[in-house]
């Protein structure tokens, strides 16, 4: 009879042990799953810094660093518009002078004279021919700098430059547009323009 009742018991108690050990497993498989996806994230949270870090990194190298501004680009722009409002004056000068008739200044040669052709000027070769500033041309100019002319004894030794003079040893300060003799020749200067950044455009004309 004790015997019945143990083996009923146990019966009963059979399937309360097995409902037990399922939810134990299922609380472990729940924790397992948990605890893999608290580390999935964090490894797709540490996935995602890297991703940002390596494009922020890849942004600073393929945008090249500003170079610094000296203000060498800034003087050259400055002399390049003066350089073309000057040559825009001289154009106009040379158009209005064109349309201008010329005055008679004497008497139209008899008819049967020959005109008489002018020698070319012959070279000195005492004087410099080259590494020197050809007479009549337009050069630009830099402070304290020596230009020797050619055939000629004459040179250009020029000083300072501001916005609109240049001084010239022998000339004085000559300002934009206008001219200055060299002392102890027969040169004159004209500058056609002077920038404030150093540099200034001449020209020698020796008679």
């Amino acid at each position: 009879m004790r015997r019945h009742r143990r083996l009923v018991l146990i019966d009963r108690v059979i399937p309360f042990l097995a409902a037990l050990i399922g939810l134990i497993a299922l609380a472990g498989a729940v924790v397992v799953q948990l605890n893999s996806v608290s580390r999935s994230e964090a490894v797709t949270e540490e996935m995602a810094k890297l991703t940002a870090a390596v494009d922020q990194l890849n942004q600073r190298t393929a945008t090249p660093a500003a170079a610094p501004d000296d203000g060498t680009a800034a003087g050259l722009l400055a002399l390049q518009d003066r350089m073309v409002k000057l040559e825009g004056d001289v154009k106009a000068a040379a158009a209005k002078l064109a349309a201008t008739p010329p005055a008679v200044v004497g008497a139209l040669p008899a008819a049967g004279t020959e005109a008489v052709a002018t020698a070319p000027a012959k070279i000195d070769p005492n004087l410099p021919t080259t590494d020197c500033i050809p007479l009549g041309t337009r050069f630009m100019v830099t402070p304290n700098e020596s230009y020797p002319l050619c055939q000629s004894k004459a040179k250009i030794e020029v000083g300072s430059i501001t916005a609109d003079t240049v001084d010239i040893n022998g000339a004085g300060t000559v300002t934009e547009t206008g001219f200055g003799t060299l002392v102890g020749t027969t040169c004159t200067v004209m500058v056609f323009s002077a920038d404030a950044e150093g540099f200034a455009e001449l020209r020698v004309t020796c008679t």
